[in-house]
């Protein structure tokens, strides 16, 4: 025999081909996914190998990963083999996410946003290794992939366009899980390209049977070839059976058999691994089956102690196996040739001795280094009772287990609750781990349900504390926020609560309280929490009081105050207080956009946001999204789409993804490049977020009503949310929706609705009088009474708040006031201001209004401004975007550039996509070359 049947590549020279010349494309800049498609068996593995060496040739990184079917329920274990590849310079990124896979450590409070951060970590090393050149990230049998990894390369997908990067999928047609089918069809409407291995031909299966055997494959040897149907593996195996029981006669170069009856290919391969091990020892027969059940790879101490045995013994046996070609060695491990193999092996021992075996497994290796969800894996295999040793070791380890492979842990757990005569306390401690990992996992009704089943048997008062507990977590992540209150309530008035257990449900009744709109009841719930965290030194409790106090003093219009409990929970925080249970600079940046101090509400955010990504806690979204309100005002309207966008991929713990659809909207409408029908406009959830911004789903309908020349179904719209929102979460930003109402009201000549806005804006600036809020006032007043004075002092009002499309409105609603007054020259002054502001922002629809407004009173814009921003070219770049392009030009990536400039990664990514599109480039590298010739 000439090559080992793993050497052999032949019949595959136009795949081999097309992978190279996507390769090529890859190294240019122009980044793409291709799925390689075949079933088992057939070269997938065989075209990858041959692919691999050329890549490095040209000086690709490559990084190769291969996902196995028993490992579905370990997240991210598809792709975290990518990150074990070793490299020649040191990757903190990679070290920091093997942490995080390995060491059951927690990032953020539940699986979102532990998953999303771990994923945004990957994304973050992808962009770090193409920042150091062009690389191929590999996945082969991508179809057993984990549900997380799936989400990341989808992720992955959505950015290749922009990097240096060859991501190749090989996968089988069938079967297909449920979670590969949505990547599946990811790939299909991205139109990626698609390389099927059909067959050999009988040309390419004779070359392999002559590389084999050394010599030309004659008619009747084809003829059992022929059974192979053209797949590579199963004619070699074939051929290696054959020439092992000498079957194979060469005479003058021609080789051949005897006539036999060919036999199909899964029996074909069948009998080939039984021809295989007939000729193994007897040791070696009883040994691989058993290896076979335990899963693709072999561990020969893991194995010996599993049965018993000596590590000599069970190496012979494994030796033996490498011998006949049914084990070999991938880098550092043993693994069956192929999962065909070792399938086929452990399908020789009875479904009732593989199950025994599995658990024999679980119980071992408990006491050894093997990693948690292996052994909970082996545990959970079958229907058999857990033992008491079990049941300890499931304990002991539940809290990294439900991290580490929660949809194991959920089953696992849930199995352990229900073994029967426990005692009491074992039971409540596994129900209370099992409601932990469903909680964990996103399923918190079956939580609540779990919870309240064990409550009913009346456990020991220290067990019920923490029930309860769980209890009230379940109905929070429900959203059944009274429920929770009412439970937090029981709680504080019947149980015998340590301080921080007290601390605990009073910072729930505060915040969920305050959800639900009571704010006296949350209002008192946060003085109690505070009282009791200053009189014990509770720093949970303090933070919690200062919360809820807070968030009520801040709907309620009292900045300042709510400014000081903010100010006071950084400080606890600073201190060395550290919870993900809410976040410590929210309230505080709020609180210091609508006191017009937005370039320390911006730092602020910013601090957030790293501080969002370091800890992955579920405040992302909604700093995202404070952020794009920010830009919203300040006129930084491209930036504030981006955070926007970046909100919208953000795990949405608290329903933002509405808002930032609706803040993106707002700014389309009036740049006059979003016009939808109204009820395609994303409508609230009920959500936290959809309840602090009510105001926005009814502005962007009533705006869109407007550009249909519908004025008056627009001021309906906006009149009901004034009233209906007055006393809500939303009402500290309802003032943004007022100059429109105000406008409106003029312009259909509604006095009720007029003199109602302008009553509220003035009880407003009597709570707080900030610049904004001053000019909000004088601007109604101005258009209420007809008084242009009124409506210059607005504008100077806003220009001192740094909001510059309200400046706009002051000056085009002053335009209006005086032409019709007849002061014609004044009026063309104001509507050139307004024109000029509207103008740097790119509002061109509000341009268009104002220009028509005046239109009837002779009114004509005086010396033409600058033109909107160009579209394309370097002059259609934003601040932010020139300087991250300039920061894509040094090398830095996406990471790095996140990191240095205080925002997401996301956002980051939307910079660089926008100015690709704006320079008409399609590669990070066209804009480093664009930068050097600019």
């Amino acid at each position: 025999m000439q090559d080992s049947p793993t050497s052999v590549f032949v019949g595959r020279g136009a795949e081999l081909v097309c992978v190279e010349a996507l390769g090529r494309r890859a190294a240019a800049g122009r980044g793409t996914v291709v799925l390689v498609e075949g079933e088992p068996g057939i070269g997938k593995s065989a075209l990858l190998d041959a692919a691999v060496p050329r890549y490095t040739a040209a000086g690709m990184f490559v990084r190769r990963a291969t996902a196995k079917e028993l490992q579905q329920g370990v997240p991210f274990a598809a792709v975290g083999s990518w990150l074990d590849v070793d490299s020649v310079e040191p990757d903190p990124t990679s070290d920091t996410i093997r942490a995080l896979l390995r060491s059951g450590n927690r990032a953020g409070d539940g699986a979102a946003t532990h998953e999303f951060a771990i994923t945004e970590a990957i994304l973050d090393s992808v962009d770090a290794w193409c920042s150091a050149g062009p690389g191929v990230l590999i996945i082969d049998d991508v179809q057993w992939a984990d549900r997380q990894s799936l989400v990341m390369l989808h992720r992955l997908c959505g950015v290749l366009d922009d990097l240096p990067l060859l991501l190749i999928l090989a996968a089988r047609p069938l079967p297909q899980p449920e979670a590969y089918t949505v990547l599946a069809a990811d790939l299909v409407e991205r139109r990626a390209p698609t390389i099927r291995l059909e067959p050999l031909a009988e040309s390419g299966a004779a070359e392999l049977v002559r590389h084999m055997v050394g010599a030309t494959p004659g008619a009747e040897l084809m003829r059992q070839v022929a059974g192979a149907r053209g797949n590579p593996l199963y004619i070699t195996e074939l051929v290696a059976a054959l020439l092992r029981e000498d079957a194979i006669t060469i005479i003058a170069d021609l080789v051949d058999r005897a006539r036999t009856a060919a036999e199909r290919p899964p029996a074909l391969l069948a009998a080939a691994i039984s021809r295989r091990l007939a000729l193994l020892s007897r040791t070696a027969r009883h040994v691989l089956p058993m290896a076979a059940a335990l899963g693709p790879t072999v561990d020969v101490g893991e194995l010996a102690a599993v049965l018993s045995s000596s590590i000599l013994e069970v190496w012979g046996a494994v030796t033996e196996a490498m011998d006949a070609g049914l084990l070999t060695r991938v880098d550092s491990e043993l693994v069956f040739r192929h999962d065909l193999i070792q399938k086929a092996l452990a399908e020789q021992l009875p479904a009732s001795l593989r199950s025994d075996v599995l658990r024999r497994a679980g119980q071992v290796l408990q006491t050894t280094d093997v990693p948690i969800e292996r052994i909970a894996y082996y545990l959970s295999a079958g229907d058999h009772e857990l033992d008491t040793t079990s049941l300890e070791w499931l304990v002991a380890v539940a809290d990294k287990l439900i991290v580490r492979a929660p949809e194991i842990a959920v089953q696992l757990l849930g199995r352990a609750a229900a073994v029967a005569d426990l005692d009491r306390r074992t039971r409540a401690i596994l129900t209370s781990l099992q409601a932990q990992a469903l909680l964990w996992n996103g399923s918190a009704a079956e939580a609540e349900s779990v919870v309240r089943a064990a409550l009913r048997t009346r456990p020991e008062t220290g067990d019920e504390v923490e029930l309860s507990w769980r209890l009230a977590a379940a109905c929070h992540a429900q959203g059944k926020l009274a429920d929770a209150v009412d439970i937090a309530e029981t709680a504080l008035a019947t149980a015998d609560l340590s301080a921080e257990a007290a601390g605990r449900f009073l910072g729930l009744c505060g915040l969920d309280n305050f959800f639900l709109g009571r704010l006296d009841a949350a209002a008192a719930a946060g003085r109690q929490a505070l009282d009791l965290g200053e009189a014990t030194d509770n720093p949970l409790a303090t933070a919690y009081g200062l919360l809820s106090l807070g968030a009520v003093r801040y709907t309620q219009g009292n900045l300042t105050a709510a400014l000081d409990s903010s100010s006071r929970i950084v400080a606890v925080f600073e201190d060395g207080f550290g919870s993900d249970q809410f976040d410590p600079y929210v309230l505080h940046a709020h609180c210091l956009i609508e006191l017009d101090r937005l370039t320390a509400a911006e730092e602020t955010l910013q601090t957030a946001i790293v501080h969002n990504r370091r800890t992955n806690g579920a405040y992302l979204a909604p700093n995202l999204v404070a952020k794009a309100r920010l830009h919203l005002l300040d006129g930084r309207w491209d930036d504030a789409i981006a955070e926007c966008a970046s909100a919208m991929g953000a795990p949405d713990v608290f329903g933002y993804a509405p808002v930032a659809h609706s803040f993106a909207a707002l700014i389309g409408i009036r740049r006059g490049t979003f016009l939808p029908a109204p009820d395609t406009v994303p409508a609230p959830d009920g959500q936290l977020g959809s309840s602090g911004y009510a105001q926005l789903n009814p502005w962007v309908n009533a705006l869109i009503h407007e550009t249909r020349g519908r004025p008056d179904l627009a001021l309906q719209l906006l009149v009901d949310a004034q009233h209906r929102l007055a006393d809500g979460l939303s009402a500290p930003t309802l003032h943004y929706v007022f100059p429109d109402i105000a406008r409106l009201a003029a312009a259909v000549g509604d006095q009720d609705a007029a003199q109602s806005v302008l009553a509220d804006a003035d009880a407003l600036v009597a709570r707080e009088p900030t610049a904004a809020r001053n000019g909000t006032a004088l601007l109604c007043r101005g258009l209420a009474e007809h008084e242009p004075a009124a409506l210059a002092a607005a504008a100077a009002a806003f220009r001192e708040a740094g909001r510059p499309l309200y400046e706009g409105q002051a000056f085009e609603n002053a335009a209006v006031v005086l032409a019709v007054a007849g002061r014609g020259a004044e009026a063309r002054v104001a509507l050139d201001a307004a024109v000029d502001l509207y103008t740097r922002l790119g509002a061109s629809w509000d341009i268009a209004r104002a220009v028509a407004r005046v239109r009837p009173y002779g009114i004509r814009r005086g010396v033409r401004g600058p033109r909107n921003r160009p579209k394309s070219g370097w002059a259609a770049l934003t601040d932010t975007e020139r300087k991250v392009a300039g920061l894509v030009a040094e090398g830095l990536s996406n990471g790095d550039i996140a990191t240095q400039m205080f925002l997401s990664r996301r956002t980051i990514q939307s910079h660089v996509s926008n100015t690709l599109a704006k320079l008409g480039l399609r590669s990070r590298r066209e804009i480093a070359a664009a930068m050097r010739g600019h």
